[in-house]
């Protein structure tokens, strides 16, 4: 199954469809960039700290259907400007995808 979201963001409007349950793979690798997101050379700089996101972003990604994004974006690909409506669409997908990653996380191991 996979869960369809609608960007909040007027220069990227349209739709995402996130993995819904995220695999193991897709687990690991936004759990990877999140760890990534928090190195000291990411945290001087809001951009910094996206790009270090993308890699998990990208994988819990099935499909885009935004505008003014490429149908299959990659780390190096993803739109950096214009910076206010490129840094909210970021902390969209990324705030969409931690409540999935925070339930996968919070499984009980009994």
């Amino acid at each position: 199954m996979s869960r369809v979201i609608e960007s909040p963001v007027k220069r990227f409007s349209g739709t995402v469809v996130l993995s819904d349950p995220l695999t193991y793979p897709q687990v690991f690798a936004f759990g990877d960039a999140l760890e990534e997101s928090r190195t000291e050379e990411a945290m001087r700089d809001v951009r910094r700290q996206i790009y270090a996101l993308l890699p998990g972003v990208l994988a819990c990604v099935e499909e885009w259907h935004l505008e003014n994004v490429p149908a299959h974006p990659a780390r190096d690909t993803f739109p950096a400007t214009p910076s206010k409506p490129a840094a909210q669409l970021a902390a969209w997908l990324v705030n969409e995808i931690t409540a999935l990653y925070d339930e996968a996380e919070n499984v009980p191991l009994e």
